[in-house]
């Protein structure tokens, strides 16, 4: 017997190395859609607890600090601002959410924070990409953040 004899061919073929290429591929473009809708779901949910621990946060601080303040949405910059008397012009404190994140409205709203008094009713909705809502509502009484998924009508 010859001991340099190979008795099978072991290893891949290019033919089947592109088919198992081929296949994952396939399995990648149909999955995709479904990764990237989740992720801007996750990114949705993450920001609207964000926003409400900002609000948490700086109703808290009104009335932990007897100062006054201000809390001023404007969607066309994409920005959430708390101004006290001590900040000035300047906020004391910015959120702005992630870039695929945005708050709805056209126009600025502007809720004022008086310690010891009564804390406006507060609603802000945010939207992803993909067109996904969520509202966060403070609840004047309590002070306590609810974020609700908003399901359009159309859908």
């Amino acid at each position: 017997m010859n001991s340099t004899a190979h008795c099978g061919a072991r290893g891949v073929t290019l033919l089947e190395m592109l088919i198992v290429v081929a296949i994952i591929g396939t399995v990648a473009s149909i999955s995709f859609p479904a990764l990237t809708s989740g992720l801007a779901g996750v990114r949705l949910s993450s920001a609207s607890s964000e926003v409400a621990s900002f609000l948490t946060s700086s109703l808290n601080n009104v009335e932990r600090r007897e100062q006054s303040a201000a809390i001023v949405v404007t969607p066309k910059e994409n920005r959430l601002d708390v101004f006290t008397a001590a900040s000035g012009e300047k906020p004391a404190r910015t959120y702005q959410p992630p870039a695929s994140i945005t708050f709805e409205g056209d126009d600025p709203h502007r809720y004022l924070l008086f310690p010891g008094g009564a804390f406006p009713h507060i609603t802000l909705v945010l939207r992803n990409e993909k067109g996904a809502r969520r509202s966060i509502e403070i609840d004047p009484v309590t002070a306590v953040p609810q974020v609700r998924r908003i399901e359009d009508a159309a859908k």
